[in-house]
């Protein structure tokens, strides 16, 4: 098979990719996707989260290897498998980084990457049902909406929050950031706005889209990409470009397979060096997050409720009928960035949910329950524990200076590449994330929300000094669930720089990457807007094309 351009991962940007470059008439496209179509009933209803996530046939289900600076904890990092990658189990909030980020992209030595270049295409992706002004789009293919399961209890934190200091934000991705109020989610209808959901409703006849075909490596002529080849054998090539969209994990381990990566590490497994880019793998970056869980005697507030079989039924044929009610929606609506130092930057991203549950599947035991509380679990959140009343406060720190790795754990495709977060592993990281501790412990003892919770519990319940508060970090933090920056762009000058300008891959031609791995740093806040942004962006580069008009909305 043959094609003009071949991309290999049908994620966030895989989606887009392909959408916007079949656009062109006369133009053939190979969408190559590891998993299935992305369009099973638990993907599209929000509240089905349960049976994506730690699903073997949709997520990924990588772990890391143990971590020293977490008591040696192995941490889970769920990734989707299917069209629509990650945004088919992510937690569906919409929201950009701040202006700052994408300056300091620009700054760095990377043209046309600052706030004003990419604002257009967070507009051209957009949708926005419930927002209008210069700060959204409205026609764009992501619809977004506000989060629908905003009650009580988030009132009350919002509330709280405010009482304490805390500005009331009506709009996170509007001129101000540090804030707390509710998020804006990509969800329409009741429906997940995933990107195979957004761009690939009705995919022209010149887009050839391949599921359940896994890449096991690049087809190389010299340093020249041809195309690429399955793990079944199959050999697809592309005329123009082929494009790697496999996320923070999975593209720096095609480059590293087909011979592209730090040549000392492609000699221990057996591989031929074709191109020695040191930095493949390397500055990986994750929102490292710490949960804080408040028990509580309210079970009529807390989406625990619904974890009964015939609650969670109910739900279920609400959504059914109508497409309403809490199946609608993310579980978490309340949100609080929060500033030590500068407004326009703030350090944490901390969100807020009236229930609590164990996310990291790599540890602990499945608790033993009643039957109907077992059946009716695996719908709406996955955890070996099942979720309880209460308030869980997941607090992301949201540029760490800790910085990991992606490297292979064996020459054979099929192995999952071995991930080291090193969350921690910067004494600032840690240092930062116990002020963070200790500004939500007063909004959750602010009457406005104590009244109710019942306190603490868990690693958190006896942690009162800063070393007591460290060792409760060690024990319970995890990732924020957005990995990035493992074969990031880069100035010529930068020696870890995988990707030029362009998301060209240095010494290779005809080869891009357009994903998160291609962040050149973290930014604040949730990464799949910005991963669509990048793609839409991207489009404009592979075809040659003028880009979009800078836009700066604060101008």
């Amino acid at each position: 098979m043959e094609f003009d351009y071949v991309i290999v991962g049908g994620g966030s940007a895989g989606c887009v990719l392909a959408a916007r470059l079949a656009a062109t008439p006369g133009v053939g496209v190979c969408l190559i996707e590891a998993g299935g179509k992305g369009r099973d009933l638990f993907i599209r209803m929000p509240a089905g989260n349960g049976l994506v996530f730690g699903n073997p046939k949709l997520d990924w289900g990588f772990e890391s290897v143990p971590q020293p600076t977490l008591n040696g904890r192995k941490i889970y990092f769920p990734r989707g498998k299917s069209l629509g990658g990650s945004s088919i189990l992510n937690g569906m909030i919409y929201i950009r980084g701040v202006p700052q980020d994408y300056d300091a992209w620009r700054e760095s030595g990377l043209p046309g990457w600052g706030f004003s270049d990419l604002f257009p295409y967070f507009r051209r992706s957009q949708g926005a049902v419930d927002r209008e002004g210069p700060w959204h789009g409205v026609d764009g293919p992501v619809k977004t909406e506000a989060s629908v399961n905003f009650g009580e209890l988030e009132r009350a934190f919002i509330k709280a929050s405010v009482a304490c200091g805390h500005r009331r934000l009506d709009d996170f991705n509007g001129p101000d950031r540090t804030g707390v109020g509710r998020t804006d989610s990509t969800v329409y209808r009741g429906i997940r706005q995933s990107s195979a959901i957004s761009y690939l409703a009705n995919p022209p006849p010149n887009l050839k889209i391949l599921t359940h075909r896994h890449v096991a490596r690049l087809i190389l002529e010299g340093s020249r990409a041809r195309g690429v080849e399955t793990l079944g054998g199959e050999q697809i090539y592309a005329r123009e470009e082929v494009v790697l969209c496999q996320g923070a994990f999975g593209t720096p381990q095609t480059l590293m397979l087909s011979g592209i990566g730090p040549s000392e590490h492609l000699k221990q497994h057996g591989i031929t060096t074709v191109v020695d880019l040191p930095g493949v793998g390397q500055s990986l970056a994750d929102h490292v997050d710490v949960s804080m869980q408040y028990e509580s005697d309210r079970m009529d507030l807390s989406f625990a409720r619904h974890q009964r079989l015939d609650k969670a039924a109910l739900l279920m044929a609400r959504w059914l009928i109508n497409g309403k009610g809490p199946g609608a929606g993310p579980f978490f609506s309340a949100v609080i960035f929060h500033a030590l130092k500068d407004p326009a930057m703030p350090e944490f991203e901390t969100f807020m949910t009236p229930m609590m549950i164990n996310e990291n599947l790599a540890e602990g035991r499945i608790e033993k329950t009643p039957l109907l509380q077992r059946l009716g679990r695996k719908l709406m959140v996955k955890g070996k524990q099942v979720a309880r009343p209460g308030v869980q406060i997941d607090i992301n720190l949201e540029r760490p200076k800790s910085l990991g790795t992606v490297s292979l754990a064996s020459a054979n495709p099929a192995d999952h590449p071995r991930i080291d977060p090193r969350f921690f592993s910067h004494s600032d990281d840690l240092n930062e994330m116990v002020l963070g501790v200790k500004t939500m412990r007063e909004i959750m003892a602010h009457p406005e929300i104590a009244k109710y919770v019942t306190g603490e519990i868990g690693a958190w319940k006896e942690a009162k000094t800063d070393v007591e508060m460290i060792e409760a970090i060690r024990k319970t933090a995890y990732t924020g669930h957005h990995p990035c920056s493992s074969a990031r762009m880069g100035p010529d000058e930068d020696p870890l720089a995988v990707l030029d300008s362009e998301l060209r891959v240095r010494g290779v031609e005809n080869l891009r990457v357009c994903d998160a791995s291609a962040m050149p740093s973290q930014i604040t806040g949730n990464l799949n807007a910005t991963v669509i942004a990048m793609a839409e962006r991207g489009v404009d580069l592979i075809l040659g094309k003028s880009p979009l008009s800078p836009e700066d909305p604060r101008m």
